[in-house]
């Protein structure tokens, strides 16, 4: 099939993922089709109804450079810090003002930007409660997107993604700062965190959703979780989504008392708690999608310490993709076993 069949495809936007027969990702959804991806279609000898495109709004266009990340996710760490504030002397939570000046901000950057690079943007100095909090409103509105919830549930997503953890500011600081892991009594008073979210968000007058996710987003689809050991269909699926990508963050983010755990390694360990019924599996394995079809085009750091970006992955190999090196060699890590990934750096 000739390149030329495909031409129409170029400037518009990709619905879908693009595989081979092989099962490998050779353009990922969300993508604005060039010259070289028509290419690859051609290449491939991939049918033109195989590929479903839709022509771009301004505001995709490749040539409007979004505003600068860093002071983006700074200004979102300030109103997050004030928020907290106003919460612990008033008692109340500013949903008002959270949807005004952080809603945006969340569904502009889930929108615009790799969440690779706004991982690599939050590793910046600051509080990493507030990073964390920023990191897992971002993974959960763009998963939420990916299920395709209706413009109303995406909207209480995000606002329950955002403060899902305002219970937080009702804890001990001497929890809250301890550099350390908790001992079991520590730990037993930290879990009351999601009792008190609830509660505030009730007291605040927000969405009966958005405070259930506050009350169950440490709950597991097999009961292993807390405050109740709900399982299955008993736990919202809002809550389900931000529990899901809390996880992911805090795996892949640095803690006081331990390294952040390699994207790859992360990617398998998800899989495998999807497999254990840990998480929902089309939440956990649209996560997974999204992850890897993320990751076509991102630059990367080899534990040999040469970098590169991934050309290819495979859904069924999500640890081992194919990488393109500076110098234009390519490795693929399904076949050498002693070099791996050792960070995705947007």
């Amino acid at each position: 099939m000739l390149a030329d069949d495909y031409r129409s495809l170029i400037g518009k936007r990709l619905l879908n993922n693009i595989y081979d027969t092989t099962g490998v990702l050779l353009i990922a959804k969300e993508t604005l089709l060039l010259e070289s991806h028509i290419m690859k279609l051609a290449n491939f000898k991939i049918r033109t109804d195989e590929v479903q495109a839709v022509d771009i709004d301004s505001s995709e266009a490749p040539d409007l450079a979004p505003q600068p990340l860093h002071p983006r996710v700074k200004q979102a760490e300030k109103y997050l810090n004030d928020i907290n504030s106003f919460v612990q002397h008033s008692g109340i939570v500013p949903i008002a003002e959270v949807e005004d000046k952080v809603l945006p901000y969340i569904e502009e950057t889930a929108k615009r930007y790799n969440l690779f690079q706004v991982f690599s943007a939050l590793k910046d100095k600051g509080d990493y409660r507030h990073q964390h909090c920023i990191g897992v409103a971002v993974v959960a509105t763009s998963l939420g997107q990916r299920l395709g919830l209706s413009k109303h549930e995406q909207t209480l997503l995000t606002t329950a993604a955002t403060l899902y953890d305002i219970g937080m500011v009702k804890l001990p600081s001497s929890i809250l700062s301890k550099s350390g892991r908790l001992d079991s009594q520590e730990y037993a008073i930290m879990k009351q965190h999601t009792h008190f979210g609830y509660e505030l968000l009730q007291q605040s007058e927000a969405d009966p959703r958005v405070a259930l996710v506050a009350l169950q987003h440490h709950e597991r689809e097999d009961g292993s979780g807390y405050p109740h050991g709900l399982k299955g269909d008993q736990i919202d699926k809002l809550s389900k989504i931000v529990a899901l990508a809390d996880v992911y963050v805090a795996l892949i983010s640095e803690r006081p008392y331990r390294s952040a755990v390699p994207s790859f390694e992360v990617i398998e360990e998800i899989h495998k708690q999807i497999i254990l019924n840990r998480f929902d599996s089309v939440i956990g394995l649209t996560l997974l999608d999204m992850l890897l079809s993320r990751q076509i085009g991102c630059e990367v750091l080899l534990s040999n310490q040469r970098k590169g970006k991934i050309l290819l992955t495979n859904v069924n190999y999500p640890s081992r993709p194919l990488v393109v090196l500076d110098d234009q060699e390519f490795i693929d890590l399904q076949k050498i076993h002693n070099v791996h990934i050792e960070q995705i750096m947007g």
